[in-house]
């Protein structure tokens, strides 16, 4: 059970190095595949515009965009630890 735990945290520490952006209508959301936000730059004609509501429009959607791209990294890196895991021939299990 130890190595399970081992090889968790060996797969949170490598998605947190796995760089993950998303750019949508003037906001960049940056972070990694551990579905964690580093950064967030907003276009300066977005904090120019008087339309609240249309820029937290944006900003939702591109969150839900990060967290939807980081999620399927997650998901790929996953399922190479799991190959990598498996006897010699079940490598195909998981696809």
């Amino acid at each position: 059970m130890g190595n399970m735990e081992q090889q968790q945290a060996e797969m949170a520490k490598k998605l947190q190095a796995i760089p993950v952006e998303c750019k949508v209508e003037g906001v960049t959301i940056s972070g990694n595949a551990a579905r964690q936000v580093t950064n967030v730059v907003l276009d300066p004609s977005l904090l120019a515009t008087d339309d609240k509501e249309m820029v937290e429009d944006i900003l939702i959607t591109a969150i839900n965009r990060f967290i939807e791209v980081s999620s399927k990294v997650e998901g790929e890196e996953t399922q190479k630890m799991m190959q990598d895991l498996l006897p010699p021939g079940f490598g195909d299990l998981f696809k």
